[in-house]
């Protein structure tokens, strides 16, 4: 009788770990989603001269400057989303003091300010939403420790969390003073490719860093791989989709001065280019496209994944119109897309009803 007891315990514990390891990766096929056409109107701003990146602060979009535009422009613009008309411009080009380079615009409850990422001075610049200043509030440049971060999200309780341009864990999260606290998601080694280290793995799943910490969500999407990873900051557990995609691009790894890169094939097809969240789904946007089909017909990504927060593939949104980012408005039910055609603006789509 005992060993029966313990003979169905550990086929329960067997059945438990399987089914959580079935949960926890995903392959996915481009038939798991309904289609939902969805058309746009676009809003076009002459004050923008080379449009790089949009971000939402309350009721008001952030568009940011690449980093080539002239110095003398603004590195910001804010754009009033109920009327959509130009409001301001924001972020003066500079390394000083309260001064900026480019511009992510991070999650913020503060009605009266907002936060940035300056990735290429490795600080942060708050700013209000409520002055004329064209310089930040306050910044804070990183300590050592933080340095090596690409990409970098507000995390739970103050703390930030980020990812590395290469290293040996997928995120890694810091205490309010910069210290190193936390490393999730250990990167491994492919079976399909044996040869690759671990920082070699991870240099060819990287991609783009997104966050919730209102939802306590973030998701690494690989730009070259069709891989999508879900963190849970509560449970510290990872979800990983891969596909529909299987196959590796074509890459050579070369040593440099700065340590290791990847160098792809001029066509590599883009998969994932964007991410973001509402309260009940993880909206991705899918690319398709290769630089070289980009240079020539100005189309980079036509569709949207939209995935519950548990992974599972929901609805694929076709588009109307070539976008290159988003961000989903809850309090009006619409989607900013920033385009891709000659005259970048911003396409403003209606959320489905299926999704509301």
């Amino acid at each position: 009788m005992n060993r029966a007891l313990i003979f169905l315990l550990l086929f329960f514990l067997v059945a438990c770990t399987k089914n959580s390891q079935v949960e926890n990766h995903r392959i996915l096929k481009i038939e798991d989603f309904e289609e939902i056409a969805i058309t746009s109107e676009k809003h076009y701003f002459g004050e923008v001269v080379n449009p790089s990146n949009i971000g939402l602060a309350h009721d008001k979009l952030v568009i940011s400057e690449a980093w080539r535009v002239p110095e003398e422009h603004p590195r910001m613009h804010l754009v009033n989303t109920s009327n959509w008309t130009y409001e301001k411009p924001k972020g003066k080009h500079g390394q000083g003091p309260l001064e900026i380079t480019d511009a992510e615009v991070l999650h913020s409850s503060d009605s009266g300010n907002f936060w940035i990422y300056n990735m290429n001075r490795r600080k942060l610049a708050q700013f209000s939403i409520l002055d004329s200043s064209l310089l930040a509030t306050k910044d804070w440049k990183f300590p050592e420790p933080m340095m090596d971060l690409w990409f970098l999200e507000f995390g739970p309780s103050g703390h930030y969390l980020g990812v590395p341009r290469e290293g040996t864990h997928k995120i890694l999260e810091f205490d309010p003073s910069g210290k190193l606290i936390g490393k999730y998601g250990e990167f491994e080694t492919l079976k399909e490719r044996s040869d690759l280290t671990i920082f070699q793995v991870s240099l060819l799943e990287d991609g783009w860093f997104k966050g919730d910490p209102s939802i306590g969500l973030y998701v690494r999407a690989c730009l070259r791989r069709d891989i999508l990873e879900i963190f849970d900051y509560e449970t510290k557990d990872f979800i990983r989709i891969e596909g529909p995609e299987l196959a590796f691009p074509e890459f050579q790894y070369l040593e440099s001065e700065f340590g290791g890169v990847m160098v792809y094939d001029r066509n590599v097809t883009y998969r994932y280019r964007d991410i973001a969240f509402s309260e009940n789904y993880i909206f991705a946007l899918y690319a398709g496209h290769g630089q070289l089909d980009y240079n020539k017909t100005g189309i980079m990504a036509e569709q949207i994944w939209v995935f519950d927060h548990k992974g599972k593939p929901l609805w694929n949104l076709k588009l109307d119109r070539s976008i290159i980012q988003i961000l989903v408005n809850e309090k009006t039910n619409e989607i900013y897309g920033l385009t891709t055609d000659e005259d970048p603006g911003i396409a403003v789509f209606q959320i489905p009803g299926e999704l509301l």
